[in-house]
């Protein structure tokens, strides 16, 4: 009995309904080119259901095998496995036993034992990405071990301001659709969100003037979460929440449960009302803009019941928290935002700041004076010299190009000049014409009495 033939793979079927397709219009009287050319132009419904087409190149292959053995012929052709067609084979195995020897060797360890064994001249002689790809086609650990996960779990505080988590959300705004950032600041344990600025852009002048704006609405806190903006990390900010004794926490990148509250806020502002903001009638005046925002948050977020405060509203659960509120006084608070460095004045009493000059006080030209720099103003500068205080003010150029110049007289030296040697030459050889007596010494008699 005859054994029945094997089933023709899936890939050999493809390959005969292509063939087929060339048959079918040579059979009618079309070029065996242009038949071929007419298919390679057509799609094929490939093994995966998608439409794929095939080259002029493969289809004569194809052809050429199913004429020399018919649809046998188009089964594909097995191939060995080969880790490298560059590295020796005994290179290959060589690397491959010794990282399954030791799988925290590296490919640059591996290839200088290959260097010792005598396989290789110096490990510079194979390039690692090389010999780490024959390794990977042999299917052997390339990778030396994960390092071990850091201690990441979630995380939420009981009381009201032990941590205040602040993020930018940007959007776009009216009807040109501008670019706009909303700071918010949202309370952790109690989801309380009382403050939020808008700005262009991040930056640490926005984010300090939402700081000024929620201290002064809530008091002190704790702690402030947020993440690596340069808004936040920048020197001045630093400098401000150093000054209030509050700590800051730069959320670590890659670990979500630090960050899923501010998350499912950003979310729920964005379909309740950031999304709306694009529209044509919608100032897109940042200020206007942070009106509206409050609105939202006084009247609507804050009041919304919360299933992770199992059904109480963030503003019910923040003014019920029995944890005392620290309130600044806002001349206390606002003597905070007062960073001081040291300049050096100028012969002509300024001094520079931001490429800025500011004049300072005569009398204090070549000295290091002290000057305090108000960081939600960039233009209030302030003098502290010997327990004053004093507003410096931009130097008005204009005005002194056309200003007249004083008349600068040199104070009289009270020690008056010695006789120098060129004088007392021409004394000396001139005396018979400058002086009375032509330079001689008078004689006794010449003298005049003395009545002593």
């Amino acid at each position: 009995m005859t054994p029945a033939a094997p089933h023709p793979s899936d890939i050999a079927l493809f390959r005969y309904a292509v063939v087929s397709e060339v048959r079918v219009r040579v059979l009618r009287g079309t070029p065996f080119g242009t038949a071929v050319r007419e298919v390679a132009a057509l799609d094929h419904v490939g093994l995966d259901g998608r439409p794929r087409r095939v080259s002029t190149r493969s289809i004569q292959r194809w052809f050429a095998a199913w004429s020399a053995g018919g649809i046998a012929g188009l089964a594909p052709t097995p191939r060995a496995p080969q880790a490298s067609h560059v590295l020796e084979p005994a290179l290959v195995a060589f690397l491959a036993a010794e990282k399954r020897a030791d799988s925290r060797v590296s490919v640059p360890e591996a290839l200088r034992r290959a260097t010792v064994a005598g396989l290789i001249g110096s490990p510079e002689d194979v390039d690692r990405t090389t010999a780490w790809r024959a390794l990977d086609r042999l299917g052997v650990q390339t990778n030396r071990g994960k390092a071990c996960a850091r201690d990441q779990r979630r995380f939420a505080k009981e009381n009201r301001l032990q941590i205040v988590l602040c993020d930018g959300k940007h959007f776009r705004a009216g009807q040109q659709g501008l670019r706009r950032v909303a700071l918010f600041f949202i309370d952790d344990a109690t989801r309380y969100t009382p403050h939020v600025v808008v700005g262009p852009s991040e930056s640490a002048l926005l984010f300090l003037r939402g700081l000024h704006g929620l201290l002064l609405r809530v008091g002190k806190c704790d702690l402030l979460y947020h993440d690596h903006g340069s808004a936040f990390t920048a020197d001045d900010s630093h400098a401000v929440l150093g000054n209030l004794d509050i700590g800051y926490v730069h959320g670590t990148v890659g670990y979500p449960p630090g960050r899923g509250k501010i998350e499912r806020f950003n979310r729920t502002a964005e379909d309740a009302i950031l999304r709306d903001l694009a529209r044509e009638e919608v100032d897109p005046d940042c200020m206007a803009l942070e009106l509206r925002l409050a609105h939202y948050l006084a009247h609507d977020y804050n009041r919304q019941p919360h299933e992770s405060l199992q059904g109480q509203t963030p503003e019910a659960r923040f003014f019920a928290d029995e944890r005392p509120l620290r309130p600044y006084t806002d001349e206390d608070l606002r003597q905070k935002f007062f960073v001081r460095e040291e300049r050096v004045v100028s012969n002509d009493h300024v001094i520079s700041f931001d490429s800025v000059f500011y004049e300072v006080p005569r009398g204090l030209s070549g000295q290091r004076v002290t000057i305090a720099r108000d960081l939600l103003d960039p233009s209030h500068l302030r003098l502290d010299h010997e327990g004053q205080s004093l507003r410096l003010h931009p130097v008005d150029l204009h005005a002194n190009a056309r200003a007249r110049r004083g008349t600068h007289t040199p104070p009289p030296d009270p020690t008056p000049p010695s006789v120098g040697a060129a004088r007392r030459a021409a004394d000396r050889a001139l005396a018979p014409i400058t002086q009375p007596d032509g330079g001689f010494p008078a004689t006794d008699s010449e003298k005049e009495p003395s009545w002593n």
